[in-house]
Parts: structure tokens; sequence; C-alpha cells
């Protein structure tokens, strides 16, 4: 065990048992917190492979400029 989970079973076990409900809470909040950043990371993960696989996939004459020209042309044709 490290040092670190020493001192914060010793801070706890001299804790008054009214408190130990908000101890609890406490770690059940961080709990979640690493278990949401493991699942976003693996989003993260799994997102990137499908923007690296769909590279893969364009066209070979593809021009991410005009693209990206007529899009705002289509998006901003309006406000002129």
């Amino acid at each position: 065990m490290t040092l670190i989970k020493e001192r914060a079973i010793k801070m706890i076990q001299r804790m008054p048992e009214d408190n130990m409900l908000y101890v609890i809470n406490i770690l059940q909040n961080l709990e979640a917190m690493s278990i949401d950043k493991r699942k976003d990371t693996k989003k993260a993960q799994m997102a990137l492979t499908q923007i690296l696989n769909m590279e893969k996939r364009l066209p070979a004459d593809f021009d991410p400029n005009k693209e990206l020209q007529e899009a705002r042309e289509e998006k901003y044709s309006n406000f002129g």
C-alpha cells in the first residue's frame, strides 16, 4: 500500500462515525469521475480511429480548401 493510501486510511480511522456518510459520498464521486475518464479516453480513441479510417476513403482529388470554401459559401450566403 502506498504512503498516500495509508495516510488516507489513518485519517478515516480518526474521524467520528457521524462523518462516514460524507466520506463514502466523496469516495463514490471520485470513483465515478475516474471511471468516466477511462470511458472518455476510450471513446476519444475510437473516434480518432474512425476519423483516420475515413481519411483513407477520400478520393484522390479531394481538396479540403475547396470543400471548406464551398461549405462557407453555402452557410453564409444569406448574410450578404
